[in-house]
C-alpha cells in the first residue's frame, strides 16, 4: 500500500508518496505563508497530489500533519498560531472527497514522532518526548510506544510553555513562551538567523530550550528525548548546549534521560502522516457507499498499538 503524506507548515507544504515501510517514493514542495488558509491549502495539496500521481503513480490513502490544534478522531483542524484563517475546519473529510481516498489529519509533530518511532522500531524507546524546533516549537508524547494525544488532543504543546512571564509576546498571545526564546523564528531575530547565529545567542536559545526540557523531564520522566526540526540541523554543539542545561535543571532522577537528534530526517512529518493514513486504511472498515472516505477512524502509530 502507498499513501500521500502531507506536512503543512508556515513556509512550505511538503508532500511525499510513501510505502508501508516508510520509504519515500517521490516528493513535491509548494511554498506557503502565514496567509495560507483552508482554500489555498487545499489548492496546494491538489497541485502536489496531481504532480505526484503523474510522477510516482496512484496512492491509496492520504494523511496530513497540521501545524496546530487537531481533533484527530474527527479529522478537524481546530486552530493554528502558525497559519491564519483556520477555525474548526473538517479537513480530513474535505481532502478525502477531493482526493477520493481515505484521509486522516493529525498535529504535524505527532506525525513526525510516528516517523521517528518507525526509525526506532528495532529498539522501541517505550516512552519518548519528541520536540520539533523549527519556525515554532512543538512536541509529541509517546507512552508505551503509543502517541499520547491527551484528553482533547493538544498534549505536547511545549512551545507554549511559559519560561519568562515578563518576556516577549508569543503568537499564542501569552508572554515568554519557549517559542519566543528558542525557536527558529526567535533565532532569526538575533542577527542573521540560526545558520549564522553568534555563539552567545545560540547559547541563550539552547539554554531556554534546555530549561523547557527540564520541566518536561520532571513532569513526564520519559526514557528518551528526541530533538528534530530545522533548528536541530545546527548539530552537536547546539544539542550539547541544550542537553547540558536540561540535565543540570532537571531532578537527578530525570537528568540521565538520553537526549538525541532525530533520525527520521527532513521528510519526517510527511512520512509519519502517510504511515498514519496507511494504518487507518488497513485496520478500519471501508466507508459506506456514498460516504466520505473515513475521517475520525481509530488509527495506530506506525504499526504500533492504537494511539490514546
Amino acid at each position: 500500500m502507498r499513501a500521500l503524506g502531507l506536512d503543512l507548515g508556515g513556509s512550505k507544504l511538503l508532500a511525499c508518496v510513501v510505502d508501508g515501510d516508510g520509504t519515500v517514493l517521490g516528493r513535491a514542495i509548494r511554498p506557503t505563508g502565514r496567509a495560507t488558509g483552508p482554500e489555498e491549502a487545499r489548492r496546494l495539496v491538489m497541485a502536489a497530489a496531481a504532480e505526484l500521481r503523474e510522477t510516482t503513480g496512484p496512492f491509496d490513502a492520504a494523511g496530513l500533519g497540521f501545524p496546530g490544534e487537531v481533533d484527530f478522531r474527527a479529522g478537524v483542524a481546530r486552530a493554528s498560531i502558525m497559519l491564519d484563517g483556520w477555525r474548526d475546519v473538517p479537513l480530513a473529510d474535505q481532502l478525502a472527497r477531493a482526493l477520493d481516498v481515505r484521509c486522516v489529519v493529525d498535529n504535524d509533530v505527532n506525525a513526525a514522532a510516528v516517523a521517528e518511532l518507525k526509525c526506532r522500531e528495532a529498539e522501541p524507546p517505550g516512552s519518548m518526548l519528541f520536540v520539533a524546533v523549527g519556525t515554532g516549537i512543538g512536541g509529541a508524547i509517546v507512552i508505551d510506544n503509543r502517541l499520547w494525544r491527551g484528553h482533547t488532543g493538544i498534549a505536547g504543546e511545549i512551545g507554549n510553555m511559559t519560561i519568562d512571564r515578563e518576556g516577549l509576546v508569543c503568537w499564542c498571545g501569552r508572554r515568554g513562551c519557549l517559542n519566543t526564546l528558542a525557536s527558529g523564528a526567535a533565532m532569526e531575530q538575533r542577527r542573521g538567523g540560526a545558520e549564522s547565529l553568534p555563539e552567545q545567542a545560540l547559547h541563550e536559545a539552547a539554554t531556554a530550550l534546555g530549561i523547557g526540557l527540564a520541566n518536561a523531564l520532571n513532569l513526564l520522566n520519559p526514557a528518551l528525548v528526541v530533538l528534530g526540526g530545522g533548528v536541530a540541523r545546527l548539530g552537536p554543539r547546539w544539542l550539547e548546549a541544550v542537553a547540558a542545561t536540561a540535565r543540570s535543571e532537571a531532578f537527578p532522577a530525570a537528568g540521565p534521560c538520553p537526549i538525541e537528534l532525530a533520525r527520521a530526517g527532513y521528510d519526517a512529518g510527511a512520512i509519519g502522516a502517510a504511515l498514519l493514513a496507511i494504518e487507518a486504511t488497513t485496520t478500519a472498515a471501508p466507508p459506506a457507499r456514498g460516504a466520505a472516505a473515513a475521517t475520525g477512524t481509530r488509527t495506530t502509530s506506525g504499526g504500533l498499538p492504537p494511539a490514546r
